[in-house]
């Protein structure tokens, strides 16, 4: 994939799943919020209009640590690397912390096999579903926030099982692309197929909206995720790594 094809899909998701802040230094784009959620806690460097990458870098260190954060950034992995910025970052102390896949499909899906219930808008329930499925209070708190600001409509699915909420999904309406987020299953319901029910029944709303190209964002190391969206028809497009200074 392209650079301005990269660039494309990049911008759809900072529509998709806005930041609680995001300030600009030199031509990057720095995101914070309350520091759990990598993509919306990091630098995305992918435009530089600086004179000096070591010192853009130290701006970004300082505007970090005046937020009480630890300095972040996320690196596109797509064969190019303009300014040496993995080198300069890794001398600094940055080490890897997570390794993303970014994914897209084109056209319908299949029809979803469960009853998955559809809202334009966040619900008391998926704010529930999130919450308790979350790594840690915190987290699942930067999460909610997120979600009050998610394009509106969109569609989040909800799949309710003998009245328990029992899996979860979002597809963000974000320009002229739809985004897959915040898909949860809680732990004693896995392995069922409701999460295949639930990417299908929120990128079919998607498709009925007009969206045509889908895209979401999956670690790596998530085999069971990466199984589920590769048979759904999604293809890796390219992959970022978040790298964080340790000190």
């Amino acid at each position: 994939m392209d650079l301005s094809a990269i660039q494309r899909i990049e911008q759809a998701t900072v529509r998709g799943w806005p930041a609680a802040r995001m300030d600009i230094i030199d031509g990057w784009q720095v995101f914070s919020g309350l520091g759990y959620v990598g993509r919306t806690n990091s630098c995305w460097p992918l435009m530089h209009e600086g004179t000096d990458v070591e010192a853009s870098i130290d701006r970004v260190e300082v505007h970090y640590g005046a937020l009480g954060l630890a300095p972040q950034f996320k690196l596109v992995t797509a064969g190019t690397d303009p300014l040496d910025l993995s080198d300069r970052l890794a001398r600094r102390g940055y080490r890897i912390v997570s390794q993303v896949a970014v994914m897209t499909r084109e056209g319908p899906m299949a029809a979803p096999e469960h009853v998955v219930d559809i809202e334009p808008k966040f619900t008391a329930d998926f704010i529930q579903i999130v919450s308790e499925t979350s790594h840690s209070g915190g987290d699942g708190q930067e999460r909610v926030d997120i979600l009050g600001r998610v394009p509106n409509p969109s569609a989040f699915g909800i799949i309710r099982q003998n009245g328990a909420l029992v899996a979860a999904g979002l597809c963000t309406f974000a320009g002229d692309s739809a985004g897959i987020a915040a898909m949860r299953t809680q732990a004693d319901y896995r392995n069922r197929g409701l999460a295949r029910s639930i990417l299908r029944a929120i990128i079919g709303q998607a498709y009925q909206a007009g969206y045509r190209l889908f895209w979401l964002q999956v670690e790596t190391n998530n085999g069971p995720a990466l199984h589920l969206y590769e048979s759904e028809g999604f293809a890796t497009a390219y992959q970022y790594q978040t790298v964080r200074l340790e000190r």
